[in-house]
């Protein structure tokens, strides 16, 4: 059973689409709210609007991976609270939705009454853009949208220059800093009104997509800092409220802490504001029943639930929607490119620990126990932990141990969610392999040789892939590099599952199992392929100070463990015929392999 059937966070709020039209579509790669109602079906998350009004901090901080709806509630909120430059609001856009009613209507007190500043900072972090470039043109674009309104006689005219100078490309370097500020100023001032600032991706300057350093040689972070942060301190009541979208709560955090304002962030292990990101089990049922696809509820399980975020379960919307789009049917290799390139950015180097827990994630329960590094100052954080926090923070692993979110060093066992994401893993993995060897026909010559019980192929094949590597007799902890080696190589063998290791069982169990299995990935999982495919069991030996002779009886005596061991003492599944056992021994340098047929 779902482990989102389990928890009915949905209670008292349901789940509720609005839209145009029976027949609209859903919003494929759009994020502006009133252009998505208009001509596409949503999931009403405006309840989202209520929590920000109703929260006692100036600054409202949300943190969720890409693809959770974090840009489609901002444009939410500025349709919601933004005051028209001429005519009235259109109350259409939430007639239908549960904050127009919610609270015997309270809300609607606030409906339409901000002038709004709306900044999108998010194109460093997916565009790989300089961050200063980014941030110019964001300013720019917002002075240029909100000119019409600073046209009263009263205001200062030099700071009005000073945003038309923005506004044109024509300011320095001093004048864009502070134009935020400025323009908060003259907008409170215009408007007789409080200001609402809404900002995107306001972590781009410390996320890894984005450049170190700005245009200028700048750095970036100190560049957010003039530009935004001390904008915020220094409006205080001029603003009705703040919100920022990203996916790191830390840089946040450590500015808005500097400057003593208050704040209320909420990241993937917090409560508050849990079910307003991401599609909630009943969201998703409602979706697959509008489009008349209900029998794919089990389907859209398997592929893409599993975030916990505080209380909630959420699937991703984005991945919803690809769903929906390719007909229910699950993804196939080119669906999961993107996903994968993303996921192999942020495992970054080659590293034997690492790589051994990301074995570990695709085994069946399995996690990796960290640390998950959200605060503003964490002391002594190992590139490891970063790592891992960040693969949480951008939405590749999750954990359902969200309590006490502000523990840091709390161990938390990180788990894959979904079937997409296990896919996306294990086409990391074996492009990983594929890359370690100089030339790709050597693995594709270990695989079937493996497979077909060539004993001389897989010797040769394996013994150049070792010397690419570089993984020789210098590694402190030897047989686990060879071991991990060897697991690495039987990914992506055709029509079998992912291999299986007991390497946690004891320094001495090496062994690794690959199963037959009928449910290939996709058709190119088939290529090469054979009728018959045997249980295949690996064990291996290590001793750096045999000869050539003592080689080859170390591959033998690790091929007769596997049945002193009882390793294969059990019927094989099918579709599998048989079992094959290979031995292999490794002395540093060289490696010796032996197989038997059962």
């Amino acid at each position: 059973m779902s482990e989102q059937e389990n928890v009915d966070c949905a209670a008292g709020f349901g789940a509720r689409l609005i839209g145009c039209a029976d027949d609209a579509a859903l919003p494929i790669g759009m994020h502006d709210y009133a252009e998505s109602l208009g001509c596409c079906m949503l999931v009403d998350k405006t309840m989202f609007i209520a929590d920000v009004l109703d929260c006692d901090a100036s600054v409202v901080v949300c943190c969720r991976p890409e693809g959770f709806g974090k840009s489609m509630n901002l444009s939410m909120l500025k349709a919601f609270l933004e005051r028209p430059a001429v005519g009235r609001a259109d109350q259409r856009l939430f007639a239908d939705a549960q904050i127009w009613d919610a609270n015997s209507g309270r809300y609607r007190d606030e409906y339409a009454c901000y002038p709004v500043i709306s900044l999108d900072f998010s194109g460093a972090a997916r565009c790989g853009a300089a961050v200063a470039g980014v941030v110019h043109n964001a300013l720019s674009g917002e002075c240029v949208r909100l000119l019409p309104l600073l046209e009263a006689p009263d205001l200062a005219r030099d700071k009005v220059r000073h945003i038309e100078r923005v506004a044109r490309g024509a300011a320095s370097e001093d004048e864009v800093a502070s134009v935020l500020g400025v323009l908060i100023e003259l907008l409170e001032m215009a408007c007789d009104e409080q200001v609402v600032l809404l900002v995107d991706g306001y972590d781009a300057a410390w996320l890894g997509r984005a450049s170190a350093r700005g245009a200028s040689g700048a750095d970036p972070a100190g560049l957010f800092d003039r530009v935004l942060f001390d904008a915020i301190v220094a409006a205080r009541d001029s603003l009705r409220l703040t919100c920022l979208m990203g996916e790191c709560p830390g840089p946040a955090e450590a500015a808005l802490s500097l400057h003593g304002c208050s704040y209320c962030v909420a990241t993937p292990l917090s409560a508050w504001c849990d079910r307003w990101f991401g599609f909630l089990d009943a969201e998703v049922e409602a979706l697959l029943n509008h489009t008349g696809r209900e029998e794919y509820l089990d389907d859209a399980r398997e592929w893409l639930e599993g975030y916990r975020f505080g209380r909630a379960y959420c699937s991703s919307p984005a991945r919803v929607i690809g769903f929906l789009d390719r007909g229910c049917t699950a993804p196939v290799r080119a669906d999961l490119y993107e996903y994968a390139d993303c996921l192999s950015r942020v495992v970054a180097g080659w590293n034997l620990d690492r790589l051994s827990v990301l074995f570990d994630l695709l085994e069946a329960h399995g996690c990796a126990e960290v640390p998950l590094c959200l605060g503003t100052a964490e002391p002594d954080v190992s590139p490891d932990d970063g790592m891992w926090t960040a693969l949480y923070l951008s939405g590749f692993l999750t954990t359902d141990m969200t309590e006490e979110p502000e523990r840091g060093s709390r161990l938390r066992a990180l788990r894959l969610p979904n079937n997409e994401l296990r896919k996306a893993l294990r086409l990391v993995i074996i492009e990983w392999f594929e890359c370690a060897a100089e030339d790709i026909r050597d693995v594709d010559a270990f695989r079937d040789g493996l497979c077909r019980g060539d004993e001389d192929t897989v010797r040769r094949a394996l013994s150049r892939i070792l010397g690419d590597a570089g993984i020789g007799a210098t590694d402190p902890d030897a047989p686990l590099s060879y071991h991990l080696l060897l697991q690495g190589l039987c990914f992506g063998l055709p029509g079998y599952a992912n291999p299986a290791s007991r390497r946690k069982c004891g320094t001495d169990r090496w062994d690794i199992q690959v199963f037959p299995t009928g449910a290939v990935f996709d058709v190119a999982d088939t290529i090469g392929m054979l009728d018959e495919r045997p249980l295949i069991s690996i064990n291996m030996m290590y001793d750096p100070g045999v000869d050539a002779l003592g080689l080859e009886l170390l591959a033998v005596q690790a091929l007769l463990d596997i049945e002193r061991d009882g390793i294969d003492e059990f019927r094989v599944p099918r579709p599998g015929v048989g079992r094959m056992r290979w031995g292999f021994g490794f002395d540093g340098c060289r490696v010796a392999a032996v197989c038997q047929r059962l």
